[in-house]
């Protein structure tokens, strides 16, 4: 059966694969990461936001939902929305760092219908294979670490 090999340099929705995910090849130069693996389509979400040391989030929350994996300078690595608190606020899984930021884009990506999560350790490489993923909506594939890792999804 033939493969093909789709590049993923960043949190990566594979929609127009439909049908069978075969699996993922990656290398991981860098510290240890966890990729996951989610069926659906849902774009990412991108908006400005202030924020100081602390796990509250000030900025607009329409589109945003607990549990979404949030990216941006100063957000701990596999952090996500604890909660909403109100149309401008939410509470982060974890404190920010790096001190005040203000009008930060941050990057929010929804993690709805989860398939498969792994983890990986430094300078590693592997070939996960034989997942027999069939998806309804799109493989989404989700690096904790998208400047060290390398990564490529094999769909037939």
């Amino acid at each position: 059966m033939p493969m093909n090999s789709t590049k993923i340099t960043a949190n990566t929705q594979l929609s127009s694969i439909g049908g069978t995910f075969d699996g993922i090849l990656y290398f991981n130069g860098g510290t240890a990461s966890t990729v996951s693996v989610f069926d659906n389509n849902i774009a990412d979400t991108q908006a400005p936001f202030d924020y100081n040391n602390d796990p509250t989030i000030a900025g607009p929350t329409a589109g945003l939902s607990a549990g979404m994996l949030v990216f941006g300078n100063g957000i701990p690595e596999g952090a996500t929305i604890s909660s909403i608190t109100d149309a401008l606020n939410f509470e982060l899984s974890a404190s920010t760092t790096g001190g005040s930021k203000s009008g930060e884009v941050l990057t929010f990506v929804a993690v709805d219908n989860p398939i498969a999560k792994f983890l990986l350790g430094t300078s590693t490489s592997d070939d996960i294979r034989g997942l027999g993923i069939i998806c309804r909506n799109g493989i989404k594939i989700v690096a904790s670490n998208f400047t060290s890792i390398e990564l490529f999804a094999l769909t037939n």
